[in-house]
């Protein structure tokens, strides 16, 4: 009895493995596909991995459900009615159990894993996802936006989540969290920069300065010479503005630097 147990223990597992093979082929087909969707629509990578969870996990168990004998046979032509009847018969006892037993045992030696498959299903999923990943990863390298839509489920399930959490009387926490109001700028406001009056007066022979009338060596005559703020001072004399605050030997030193950049 031992024997014909273990045989079916171990058939029972191949058939398992190439069923697991089988769907997550189909997984990863779903996935590539959904994944393209969700870049189509702008939706977070958690959906397409929760899509392809779910499909995986559903399809594997309802598969595994649906194992029988009769996939074997419809293979195996030879098996035909004996591993349904030996399999009904593992119990008995009898003269006739023990032939059965032994004729399925020969002749499953010679029936091989590959049997099972079915190969041109096999070779139409990998080249499929060969395809998509290909159109993916292409996506990927040329940084293309494929993005069309905005993500239709967004409302939806932040609704599902707020309602969610009135019944259970759990909300998000969202302190530190401030909402934007419509008008994100504030009230419209004068900066105030001071209460006294600012006066400007602008010198109108500034506004059209012509630079090939300089003298280089009467710069105080020069376009600009108004705007060191003292009439004829110029920018290289001594004491002019930008020298204010100096000491009488650093504003000499600066004064003769400057001539001699002049008449170099």
């Amino acid at each position: 009895m031992q024997p014909i147990k273990g045989m079916f223990n171990e058939l029972q597992y191949e058939l398992v493995k190439i069923l697991l093979l089988n769907v997550f082929l189909s997984t990863v087909i779903l996935f590539l596909i959904a994944d393209l969707i969700a870049l189509i629509f702008n939706m977070p990578l958690w959906y397409v991995i929760a899509v392809a969870a779910t499909y995986f996990i559903i399809t594997l168990v309802s598969e595994i459900r649906r194992i029988s004998l009769r996939h074997v046979e419809q293979t195996n032509p030879e098996l035909r009615e004996m591993l349904r009847t030996a399999k009904d018969n593992t119990a008995e006892d009898s003269l006739m159990a023990h032939a059965l037993f032994y004729e399925v045992l020969d002749k499953i030696k010679r029936v091989s894993s590959g049997s099972f498959l079915d190969f041109k299903k096999l070779i139409t999923k990998i080249a499929t996802i060969f395809v998509l990943a290909i159109i993916l990863v292409s996506i990927a390298f040329f940084n293309i936006n494929i993005t069309r839509f905005d993500n239709p489920l967004e409302k939806p399930l932040a609704f599902i989540t707020k309602l969610v959490g009135q019944i259970t009387g759990i909300q998000p926490d969202t302190s530190g969290v401030q909402e934007a109001s419509e008008d994100i700028f504030g009230d419209p406001s004068m900066a105030k920069l001071a209460d006294n009056q600012l006066v400007a007066t602008v010198n109108p022979s500034l506004d059209t300065p012509d630079f090939n009338n300089v003298d280089p060596s009467n710069p105080s005559n020069g376009p600009l010479a108004d705007l060191s703020g003292e009439q004829g001072s110029g920018f290289n004399t001594p004491g002019s503005t930008y020298e204010s605050g100096l000491s009488e030997r650093d504003q000499e030193r600066s004064y003769n630097y400057a001539k001699q950049t002049q008449t170099s």
